[in-house]
């Protein structure tokens, strides 16, 4: 796909009006970005008509021209010779002042193509009459030859062979006024750009600057061409070719010099593409004019394409072609005259003299546009794609899409210049299945709510049955709570009385090993109070008596002291095993008794769990 001069810019929303206006079926590639529907132009399949950017109102459609590049080179001081089409006129009320502007920029020479345009009417003329040619169709538009080389180049032999009026102006510029430095040409049209870059017109025109282009460039660059000295054309005196930009101006000018023929006008679109796919038939039934007047625009040139006029200009548009029309009457000679009407221009027979006939001939090239190959199987899976199975949805033919039938909508998505989400029908039968789906979705949520509503009330047995446990678990946890409570108190006395226990045995301990002492020494002083009572014989023998009484008591105070000792010495481990019980008792329940309480803490994040889940089931049976 060759990218085009007419572009789709980011204004785009896929409205589909440049599909409905095109009249050229390919031209236009719908896809989808970012879930948008965007509107592309194939350059190889556009006849530059305009039609999209003259029906878009979203300003998404736009096209390039050579203005830029013209001032450039102008302002670097390349030697350009200006061109300007008989709209001019109508298009820049103060045109004289445009002109003096170019001029100071350096514009070497201003023809004005309305010359052009009566050496166009001279060579159709000559032509038809020297080849005995009829039904020729005219070709000042360059729309209407990209159509009949692309779309029909069947009627390519009808076709006039000869230059545009730009082109006949540029002709005779170059032969016959030897200006030898580039050409370009003030157009209100878009499509100039096409004719001049043919290779059957000899690139003699370089540049294309639309009215529209010209404005833009002149506002942006704050110029007021305005504020310039006026200029005039530097070309002769021209006739009634001031108002071929008006419809059916190239008829008014032939009926001038032809009385009484058939010269069929035609314009617009789709009025024009439409004439020309039915003038084949035509021709071969004989009904055919003497020549066809046809123009892409519906308003003539002067609300042309790159014009900057518009519809609502018509009443203005056609008052200036009138003061054009009685200016060039008004100019000629009165002496020159054809049955007592006044013919304004140069005369043919000076035409005859000057100009070479063949100089302003041109040839055609068959373009032929193939479309694009599909079959009747592709056709019917893209109705199916588009959801359209039935006879009455293929031919629902609303056309949102752009197209005129949804077998034309059907052909574009087999040919992948469309997409099924531009249809607006598609779209209805999406949301019919995601409706149809949601009901059965929602008969299916009824059935889960229904069974939800189940588990609910079971959810509820089962929290009232957990509440129950719950609660009696609790008031277990807190009895043990308190017996535990009650057994860290009674550990606590019972470590305290092992305590004191062991205080008391090891006072009587101490009292032992001091009974022991004594014994000892009682022991040793009797022992001495015997050896003493042998000493002094009969008369010691009852102190002996006593001392050995003493000793006895002695002994067995040693040996009660000592089996006390002993005694203390089993028991006193056995306290130690007590007291350290004592103790591991304490720490477990203690240990019980912190557990005891996490265990409280959790039953009561519990219940309160419970109870928001109560509450949630409560909520959900109530919806």
């Amino acid at each position: 796909m060759r990218n085009s001069k007419i572009f789709t810019n980011e204004n785009c929303i896929g409205c589909n009006r440049c599909i409905a206006n095109c009249p050229c079926s390919e031209a236009n590639v719908a896809v989808m970005e970012n879930g948008v529907n965007k509107i592309y132009v194939d350059g190889d399949k556009c006849i530059s008509c305009g039609e999209c950017i003259r029906n878009c109102t979203h300003k998404a459609r736009d096209y390039t021209d050579d203005t830029e590049r013209f001032f450039h080179d102008l302002r670097a001081g390349k030697k350009i010779a200006v061109i300007a089409a008989p709209a001019l006129r109508t298009n820049f009320s103060d045109y004289p002042n445009l002109l003096g502007m170019l001029k100071s920029l350096g514009a070497t020479h201003l023809f004005d193509t309305s010359l052009g345009a009566d050496i166009c009417t001279w060579a159709y003329l000559r032509h038809i009459t020297q080849n005995r040619a009829s039904g020729l169709i005219s070709q000042p538009c360059p729309v209407i030859v990209n159509y009949v080389e692309h779309y029909s180049p069947n009627l390519l032999q009808k076709l006039a062979p000869i230059h545009s009026p730009a082109m006949c102006t540029a002709v005779y510029m170059k032969k016959y006024k030897n200006i030898p430095e580039p050409y370009a040409f003030l157009s209100p049209c878009i499509a100039k750009q096409d004719e001049f870059v043919d290779k059957n017109t000899s690139a003699l025109i370089s540049y294309n600057i639309t009215y529209q282009k010209l404005e833009e460039y002149l506002k942006f660059h704050g110029v007021d061409y305005r504020k310039y000295p006026a200029a005039d054309f530097d070309n002769e005196q021209h006739g009634l070719g001031a108002i071929y930009p008006m419809p059916g101006g190239l008829k008014e000018n032939v009926e001038l010099y032809v009385d009484d023929v058939w010269i069929h006008k035609v314009e617009g679109q789709p009025n024009a593409s439409h004439f020309l796919r039915d003038y084949s038939s035509a021709v071969r039934s004989g009904e055919e004019p003497f020549l066809v007047d046809i123009l892409n625009c519906p308003h003539g040139c002067n609300i042309g394409t790159g014009a900057l006029c518009q519809e609502d200009d018509s009443l203005k548009v056609g008052r200036r072609m009138n003061v054009a029309k009685r200016d060039a009457q008004n100019s000629i000679p009165k002496t020159r005259r054809r049955n007592s009407s006044n013919i304004p221009g140069p005369s043919f027979d000076i035409l005859d003299r000057q100009l070479n006939l063949q100089d302003f001939v041109r040839t055609y090239t068959n373009k032929r546009i193939q479309s694009i190959p599909i079959s009747e199987r592709q056709v019917e899976q893209a109705f199916y794609a588009l959801k359209k199975q039935t006879d009455i949805d293929k031919r629902f033919d609303c056309r949102s899409c752009g197209y005129h039938s949804c077998r034309e909508m059907a052909e574009a998505v087999a040919k992948g210049i469309n997409h099924v989400e531009n249809c607006a029908e598609y779209f209805k039968s999406v949301l019919r299945e995601q409706n149809h789906e949601m009901e059965e979705l929602a008969k299916q949520r009824e059935v889960q709510a229904e069974q939800l509503l189940m588990s609910v009330e079971t959810i509820f047995e089962a929290l009232e049955e957990s509440a129950g446990k719950t609660e009696s678990t609790l008031n277990d946890t807190q009895s043990i709570s308190s017996k535990m409570a009650a057994m860290n108190s009674i550990s606590e006395r019972l470590n305290e009385h092992v305590l004191l226990l062991q205080n008391e045995i090891q006072k009587y301990t101490k009292m032992s090993d001091e009974i022991v002492d004594i014994s000892v020494q009682t022991k040793l002083l009797a022992l001495n109070a015997s050896v003493e009572a042998a000493h002094a014989g009969q008369h010691g023998m009852g102190f002996s008596v006593v001392a050995d009484q003493i000793r006895v008591l002695s002994e067995q105070s040693q040996r009660s002291a000592k089996g006390a000792l002993d005694a203390n010495n089993i028991v006193e481990p056995v306290l130690q095993k007590v007291h350290d019980v004592s103790e591991n008792v304490l720490n477990e329940s203690q240990a019980i008794s912190e557990n005891v309480e996490r265990i409280l803490a959790a039953l009561d994040v519990l219940s309160d769990m419970q109870k928001h889940i109560s509450e949630t089931a409560a909520s959900l049976t109530s919806h």
